[in-house]
């Protein structure tokens, strides 16, 4: 199999994975930065008490909590239960949110601990099962529009090479991987969210890239 195709496939498999759509090797997609004055006016009548408000925000952030939680647990009932304890973290602590840092960064560094949270949890429980827990890659959030019996077959095969070959890259990898393939985020903000430096996450993304297209080569 060539360079070519297996970079593809992993492009692919990657934009499977998360419904993002292919990312440049550089740079995650993510088109705001800052929180929209509709955002910061939410905020503020949330922090006096406004459910409705709040209700509101969580109706901007839901897609992008979700999608956060589910890189680090791979599945998406884990994912929205981790985003509802998110929610709830949020508004319980709301005054203490200051303006150092958009409400998207502060909200999503809450859901990535309560992810880690659900997921620490998970491997625990296995481990008194005797027995170990793979953090699965998040296959479950794929999109199905009707493809052919031969683009599904081909599609599961690269699927299952790809979900394996993921769950073999040490965990910080893997984290960095998956935040960046949501194409939500930032490396500032997944920075953020892992509490290392920018460019540490790009040395990650780099080599979480780097392993698998050989892992697939072979």
């Amino acid at each position: 199999m060539s360079t070519v195709t297996v970079t593809h496939g992993l492009s692919q498999v990657l934009t499977l994975f998360m419904h993002a759509t292919e990312l440049p090797d550089n740079q995650p997609v993510v088109a705001s930065v800052g929180d929209s004055p509709e955002v910061r006016a939410l905020v503020a009548a949330a922090r006096e008490g406004d459910r409705e408000a709040f209700g509101a925000l969580v109706s901007i952030h839901e897609r992008i909590v979700v999608r956060t939680a589910l890189a680090a647990l791979g599945s998406r009932e884990d994912a929205e239960d981790a985003a509802q304890d998110a929610f709830v973290t949020a508004w319980k602590k709301l005054d203490g949110f200051r303006d150092d840092s958009t409400f998207k960064t502060w909200l999503l560094t809450i859901t990535w601990r309560k992810a880690l949270d659900r997921r620490r949890t998970r491997r625990l429980w296995w481990s008194r099962q005797g027995a170990s827990w793979d953090e699965p890659a998040p296959l479950e959030d794929f999109a199905g529009t009707e493809p052919s019996p031969e683009h599904i077959a081909v599609a599961r095969d690269l699927a299952d090479r790809a979900r394996a070959e993921i769950n073999r890259l040490s965990p910080k990898l893997r984290d960095a991987l998956l935040l960046a393939v949501t194409g939500e985020h930032r490396y500032e903000e997944i920075a953020t969210l892992l509490g290392i430096p920018t460019g540490t996450v790009k040395w990650r993304v780099a080599e979480a890239r780097k392993q698998l297209n050989a892992r697939l080569e072979r």
